[in-house]
């Protein structure tokens, strides 16, 4: 059995053990479905990046995908469940200094009294962006283009609310700062194509 033989044997195990169908798994990895099912009938072999992603998301190593596979049974990771863990983790710690700024900004500094909500508006783009990182191993481009989006459109949020609060005098037209926000969500819209388009290529 030659190395292909052994990559096809191991990745339909893998993808199997860990109970996903081949669109699942593809999915998983933002390739076809069309790919998966060749690189499990030993058609075609990803390229390195390509199985270094594949590695990681199983919690193996390339050299155990491209060896003879063994005769155990190959258990689900856990791994999974320990990035939501983390994931939620993170989420919350950003939660609970947003509510401890609220609770004793406007006693240390009386000056923001009714204004220190906006704590809450800050930890928004931040719990977005600890979002992407975790969308970009897990979901597909559209879920981290959404995810990039909301950083984008919040960010701009909580500047303009802190100008707002905070100026004494706050501009007739600081509204306009919005429209700096369309041609990047332009180019976030354009780079999601892109990378849908060069995927495909790939998979062909």
């Amino acid at each position: 059995m030659d190395i292909k033989e052994n990559l096809a044997e191991n990745l339909l195990r893998y993808r199997k053990a860990h109970k996903l169908t081949q669109s699942e798994f593809a999915s998983k990895i933002n390739y076809s479905d069309k790919a998966v099912s060749k690189w499990e009938r030993a058609e075609s072999v990803p390229d390195l990046a390509v199985l270094k992603q594949i590695a990681d998301f199983y919690g193996t190593t390339i050299d155990a995908l491209i060896q003879k596979p063994s005769k155990g049974k190959i258990k689900p990771l856990f791994r999974y469940y320990k990035n939501i863990f983390f994931f939620l983790i993170q989420v919350a710690l950003v939660w609970v200094v947003a509510t401890l700024l609220y609770s004793f900004s406007s006693m240390i500094i009386p000056e923001t009294s009714g204004k220190t909500w906006i704590m809450f508006i800050y930890a928004l783009p931040i719990t977005f962006g600890i979002f992407t990182a975790f969308a970009k191993k897990r979901f597909k481009y559209v879920m981290i283009f959404f995810c990039a989006s909301a950083i984008l459109w919040t960010l701009i949020l909580s500047v303009y609310l802190s100008l707002t609060l905070f100026l004494a005098k706050p501009p007739v037209t600081l509204w306009l700062m919005f429209a700096i926000g369309i041609p990047i969500q332009i180019l976030l819209i354009f780079t999601f194509f892109y990378k849908k388009i060069v995927n495909k290529a790939r998979s062909l």
